[in-house]
């Protein structure tokens, strides 16, 4: 076996680049891709939002059925800390 680190590049239509040393010959090879950084994070709708504002934030705000979302979260969080079913 033969092992040669070769440095490439994907493509945006998923292929690999690279260009191969004459030392290694013609034939079926076996390739392990280490990419040097992590994949970029997944957008949040509507733009970044700043690290102190919890990733939940605005997840009801495009719903319909709900109408006056800080309405709707203030009577939740009401009926959460007034439980009398023996929880906190």
């Amino acid at each position: 076996m033969i092992a040669v680190k070769l440095k490439g590049t994907v493509t945006k239509d998923h292929r690999l680049e690279l260009n191969m040393p004459a030392s290694v010959p013609p034939g079926e090879v076996e390739v392990i891709v280490l990419h040097p950084e992590p994949p970029p994070r997944p957008r949040l709708r509507g733009g970044a939002q700043p690290a102190t504002i919890h990733p939940a934030a605005g997840i009801w705000a495009d719903r319909e059925d709900i109408g006056d979302t800080v309405t709707f979260v203030s009577q939740l969080r009401h009926r959460l800390e007034t439980r009398h079913d023996g929880q906190p």
